[in-house]
């Protein structure tokens, strides 16, 4: 019985790249590729896969972005085995990619044959994480990770709290600073604090880690 796989990756490169390698496996298909987040669903739901391949952030909708496409997935196909690529190294990201089940997580600097392996151990009902993700994982093994939802929100101050939530509303900070009465200087070191309280290094890892707190983010995200 032919695996039939779908590929999810909006760089034309890393697609055929994938394609190429998982086209040498005996019985293996790739069925189709897809360049967005609703073209994905959309296609899974006509093809049917066993298998999607696809990035961890897709061009579409923000409904359909990051852990929130991946857990569409899961709960529209069930029976569907998932691998995820990503060039995020954040550990926390990558925990809670692995918390929504799915079969294989693998960094974009690993070797193709690793996606192959990860296919293959999907067919036999089991989850791959890839050398450099276990790498990248490694932290949260050996210090209690950093909860995400409320545990994670009662680690900051009421003040950061406020600077934080203003910025995921789209507040430079320089407006937020007037807003409250604050020099620009204390702003940004409170927001920087929240962040490393978060344990987030960057503005996309913190509206990723915002909107799985359910907060406040600006319109379009």
């Amino acid at each position: 019985m032919t695996l039939r796989i779908l590929l999810a990756d909006d760089h034309p490169v890393i697609t055929a790249a994938i394609r190429a390698r998982l086209q040498t496996q005996t019985g293996w298909e790739v069925c189709g590729e897809v360049i967005s987040a609703t073209e994905l669903l959309q296609q899974a739901d006509i093809l049917r896969p066993d298998v999607v391949v696809t990035d961890y952030h897709m061009p579409g909708p923000a409904e359909l972005d990051g852990v929130r496409l991946i857990t569409a997935l899961r709960r529209r196909y069930p029976a569907m085995s998932v691998v995820v690529l990503t060039m995020i190294t954040n550990p926390l990201v990558l925990r809670t990619i692995l918390d929504v089940r799915v079969q294989g997580l693998i960094l974009k600097d690993s070797q193709l044959s690793e996606i192959v392996t990860a296919i293959a151990r999907a067919q036999r009902g089991f989850t791959y994480i890839g050398k450099s993700a276990l790498r990248a994982l490694a932290p949260t093994e050996v210090r209690p990770m950093m909860p995400i939802g409320r545990e994670g929100m009662q680690r900051l101050s009421a003040r950061e709290t406020e600077v934080l939530r203003l910025y995921l509303t789209g507040r430079t900070v320089t407006e937020i600073a007037a807003t409250l009465c604050r020099s620009v200087k204390t702003i940004s070191r409170q927001k920087n604090c929240a962040m490393h309280k978060l344990g987030v290094s960057n503005d996309r890892e913190l509206f990723e880690c915002a909107a799985l707190q359910g907060m406040v983010l600006p319109q379009g995200y």
